[in-house]
């Protein structure tokens, strides 16, 4: 049932919007007067934000140098950022053109020109927050109460993410609630749930609802006795439903009495959101509606179209999921009218705050409010602080209730903070413009909303790969719950080598152990040895000449339908990552994603290829250029990416018409077994795919050195990519060409956070870079080139955070960082840290305590103060320990960076434009990550692999990967006969 059931099916539409029409030039009429008597401040603002909202590069370039603006701590930082931000062509109103051309050396001190610049963002910053310290909120609320407003008060201020934080941010919130209880009869808070806990995370939505309640439970106890209310701010998509279950569980709380009596979650004591721009808000609202009516309980919503809603597109996008949210704005509009109606019409179940600027929706509000019998005092209509103060006034003579949503913090901070929101959602331009009401005629503003007769399907992400699961919804949880479960079932079974059609069990075999708890058992699987490899050596090159003739459309459909096996298998497969090499939920899940992408895009890319590639063209000649397969490939795959990195270098090898010979890491090989089994199912033939698992040391180094083999692919350490080098490079008797070598190793990569960076960002970044798997990615950060000014607060914030992580068996999606591979990684680590501590410090390392009893596990470790030369700064180490370097400038950071026998992967946070660049060209690496975590690369988006010692510059899922399994060929025709053309020449 749509919202519109609630109490709104008695209602005539068509003398509706007649009522709506009249209110509605009634409230502009009144509008319109109280605009005459805005203040000069107000003009002032408006003045220079509508020209910032006048054009997007404008806009972009203004709120980009006022996100960075408080992280500047000299005047010369201002100005070289200003010049940045706003060079000489740079078209500036009068106000603000005087600020840069100021900036230009010898024209006026910096430190002058900070203090101007400052005055003015601080200006504009007054505009829109009330006050800069909890503890003053009492004159803003006095002040709103003059004007015949309330207010809902918000803290402003970093993003939570340390336990400290949330602590803190808890305690404004006490405190504001406390000033407010005693300023005003009709107390309100909002709070962000992700707020109240670094780990508000809905992969596991049992333990972050138990620690959110853990912080608001009191606060909300507070309120009780205050008469307050308390709202639960709605953020991103993806936390919208945790935050729902939120509500609900503060609802049934034992501390929130029953329906009959004074409890915190009962009448006006908690209140939600609901954002009308999400396409199933009308299904959300229906269904809260029919539980607050089952479970006799009431609730304040608050409802407003939506302040993320370019976020939420981009997000969609990349991670390939349909867009959550609407993308016309009718389509917003239209469904802002029905969740008014279907929330009014709920009374006196919900109590309705219409938050909105827009003229049409709150004469709408009102005139539906009349026809469903409410007074004027059962709802109320919220505006954001210091915007829309003609519609306030006008709302306010016209008898209406009008809360202000009011932010508190710091003014450059807080701008800083209210400038993220607005650089998230381009369509708060509106909400920004102060001269609406002359912008626009009556007529125009009061126009009912028309949408399509098919409403605007979710937009699919183009050429975005397979979609990453969604955990924020239950049915994905459940069902990889479920496939848990099954796959527990199964551990222990034996897995046979697969030779050519044969299926042969040894003598020997390889027990793979779940690294988490490793008395447990994943499965055996047969070891080959020098009598298996010269037997799939000999099957192969038989095959490779029938594998070679496939036409390569049949070859590719091959690929595609065993990507839709692995889809079909998604949970299975990402199931057994989690228990065989102890990956995460998510981690697992998107090994997966990466291999399905794999497959798809090889099997596109040779399609293209097949077709060749355009030569030059001469009368009576025809010159054609193609390309064929390299002969028998043996890939020789790691355990940290079971799936991906196998299935990347053979699919790329099959696609090409090469028959493959796999060799697994031992501790990934039950993965492998199923895997194979699964690209045979679709199609791939015995003779050109066989399944060779067994020891590096003897089964890898035969294959590598076999005659019989004619290329090498190899993802894993250093040390044996070089000796698969110099082996590959050593002709052996009847080897008739010379071997190819495919070598990825490692990395010793970098992250540096420059003086100005996102501190917000970089934590969160820094976090994942280096302990997301347990550092166990050869594209993980292992080491932090930290400015001086920021690396004492950056490596605080960072040990906190860190130290919030879960270490833990990884089947439990409250797992942050599961284990290690084995025992001697464990062991590795150990005597790493040890080692820290003797020539450097340590700034952080996970309680000892707080590691499971069994299992390899190790806690995240950070590093400081190691001589720049020692082994633990420069030597791969595969876990979780990172060493932070502080330098003076960000010549000397890329310096460092570069201080390295690898080049895979590199990050940079800076809001410095010139810095920026600096790095895309200083900084060398194959992979450069700006303003975002450095690993988590996509097929056909960030093609991935480096140089020096991390390999030898091919691009996993880049265009031109293939080429390193073809051989090239060109065909020269001649179409001429004594010399005579017998083509047309053109």
């Amino acid at each position: 049932m749509a919202a519109e059931g609630w109490g709104t099916r008695q209602l005539d539409l068509q003398a509706l919007e007649a009522r709506t029409q009249a209110i509605g030039r009634e409230l502009f009429a009144a509008a319109t007067r109280e605009h005459a008597h805005l203040s000069v401040l107000n003009r002032w603002t408006a003045q220079v934000l509508a020209w910032c909202l006048s054009d997007p590069a404008v806009k972009s370039r203004v709120l980009g140098f006022i996100d960075v603006l408080p992280s500047l701590a000299t005047p010369r930082e201002i100005a070289r950022h200003v010049r940045e931000y706003f060079p000489p062509d740079f078209r500036l109103p009068v106000a603000l053109r005087l600020g840069t051309e100021l900036a230009r050396p010898g024209l006026l001190t910096q430190g002058a020109l900070a203090l101007l610049i400052k005055q003015i963002v601080e200006r504009v910053a007054g505009q829109f927050i009330a006050e800069h310290a909890p503890d003053r909120a009492r004159t803003v609320i006095a002040e709103l109460a003059a004007r015949g407003a309330t207010c809902s008060l918000d803290v402003l201020g970093e993003q939570v993410l340390t336990e400290a934080e949330a602590d803190r941010y808890v305690a404004q919130c006490r405190t504001l609630l406390e000033l407010s209880a005693a300023a005003t009869p009709s107390p309100n808070l909002s709070v962000k749930p992700s707020a109240l806990t670094p780990r508000f995370d809905p992969v596991s939505p049992a333990q972050s609802l138990e620690r959110a309640a853990r912080r608001i439970v009191p606060l909300l106890r507070l309120a009780s006795e205050h008469g307050a209310v308390v709202n639960l701010d709605m953020e991103q998509y993806e936390l919208r439903d945790l935050t729902l279950e939120l509500a609900k569980q503060l609802l049934v709380h034992p501390e929130a009495g029953s329906p009959h009596t004074k409890g915190f979650g009962v009448g006006a004591g908690l209140g939600i959101v609901i954002q009308a721009y999400l396409r199933d808000s009308d299904r959300v609202t229906e269904e809260l509606l029919s539980w607050l009516a089952a479970h006799e309980r009431t609730l304040t919503v608050r409802l407003v179209k939506g302040a993320y809603w370019d976020s939420e597109l981009a997000q969609s996008r990349q991670r390939g999921w349909p867009a959550p949210v609407y993308e016309t704005k009718a389509e917003t509009d239209l469904a802002f009218e029905r969740l008014t109606r279907a929330l009014l019409g709920a009374h006196p179940l919900v109590t309705t705050a219409v938050a909105s600027h827009n003229v049409r929706s709150i004469a709408h509000a009102m005139a539906a409010a009349e026809a469903l019998g409410l007074s004027k005092d059962q709802l109320e209509f919220q505006l954001l602080y210091g915007m829309g103060d003609a519609i306030h006034a006008a709302m306010v003579s016209m008898g209406y209730p009008v809360r202000i949503y009011t932010p508190i913090g710091e003014l450059i901070p807080g701008m800083a903070y209210l400038v993220r929101r607005l650089l998230e959602n381009t369509a708060n331009d509106s909400f920004l413009r102060q001269d609406w009401c002359q912008e626009c005629p009556a007529d125009e503003l009061l126009r009912p909303a028309t949408a399509a007769a098919v409403p605007s399907p979710p937009r699919e992400a183009a050429q975005a790969g397979e979609p990453l699961a969604d955990f924020s919804k239950a049915s994905p949880r459940d069902r990889l719950a479920d496939a848990l479960k099954t796959v527990t079932g199964q551990l222990g079974r034996s897995y046979p080598l697969l030779i050519g059609a044969d299926a042969i069990r040894t003598s020997q075999a390889i027990t793979s152990r779940n690294p988490a708890a490793p008395g447990e058992v994943i499965g055996r699987v047969a070891q080959a040895g020098l009598v298996e490899v010269n037997r799939a050596v000999a099957i192969a090159a038989e095959a490779q000449r029938a594998w070679a003739q496939v036409p390569v459309e049949e070859r590719a459909a091959c690929l595609r339908r065993a990507a839709q096996r692995l889809r079909d298998r998604r949970e299975e497969l990402t199931a057994w990552e989690i228990v065989e090499v102890g990956k995460t939920w998510r981690e697992a899940d998107a090994d997966v994603v990466e291999a399905i992408e794999y497959l798809e895009y090889y099997s596109e890319r040779m399609v293209e290829l097949a077709a060749g590639r355009p030569l030059a063209q001469r009368p009576g000649e025809r010159n054609l250029y193609t390309y064929g397969p390299r002969g028998v490939a043996a890939v020789i795959a790691p355990w940290n990416f079971p799936l991906a990195i196998l299935l990347g270098m053979a699919s790329a090898a099959l696609a090409a018409g090469n028959a493959v010979i796999l060799k697994p890491a031992e501790q990934s090989s039950v993965i492998a077994a199923r895997l194979v089994q699964l690209l045979r199912e679709a199609g791939i033939p015995p003779g050109a795919l066989q399944f060779l698992p067994g020891l590096g040391e003897q089964v890898g180094a035969v294959l590598v050195r076999h005659p019989g083999v004619h290329a090498v692919l190899f993802t894993g350490s250093k040390s044996v990519g070089l000796s698969i080098l110099e082996a590959c490079g050593q002709v052996l008797p009847g080897q008739r060409f010379i071997k190819h070598a495919v070598v990825e190793m490692g990395g010793k990569n970098a992250v540096i956070v420059d003086a100005d960076a996102d501190l917000d960002a970089a934590v969160s970044g820094v976090l994942t870079s280096a302990f997301g798997y347990g550092g166990q990615k050869c594209s993980a950060a292992s080491r932090l080139i930290l400015h001086e000014r920021i690396a004492g607060r950056f490596l605080q914030r960072l040990a906190d955070a860190a130290d919030r992580l879960v270490v833990g068996n990884p089947a439990d999606p409250s797992t942050d960082v599961g284990p290690l591979i084995e025992l001697s990684a464990v062991r590795r680590l150990v005597e790493a840290a040890a080692h820290a501590r003797e020539v450097g410090t340590i700034v952080y390392e996970y309680p000892a305590n707080r590691l499971p009893g069994s299992g390899y596990f190790v806690g995240p470790a950070i590093a400081a103060d190691v001589p720049r030369q020692d082994r633990l700064a420069r030597a791969e180490l595969f876990g979780p320990l990172v060493c932070a370097f502080r330098v003076k400038t960000f010549e000397e950071a890329l310096e460092v960076a570069n201080d390295a026998d690898y080049a895979l992967t590199g990050g940079v946070y800076s809001r410095s434009p010139s810095h920026l660049a600096w790095a895309a060209r200083a900084f060398d690496v194959g992979n450069l990550y700006l303003n975002r975590p450095i690993t988590g690369a996509r097929v056909g988006r960030q093609p991935f692999g480096g140089h020096r010692f991390s390999g030898l510059g091919t691009k996993a899922g880049g265009p031109d990967y293939l080429l390193q399994l073809l051989l090239p060929k060109t065909v020269c025709t001649n179409t001429a006969r004594h010399g005579i053309p017998l083509e047309p020449v053109s």
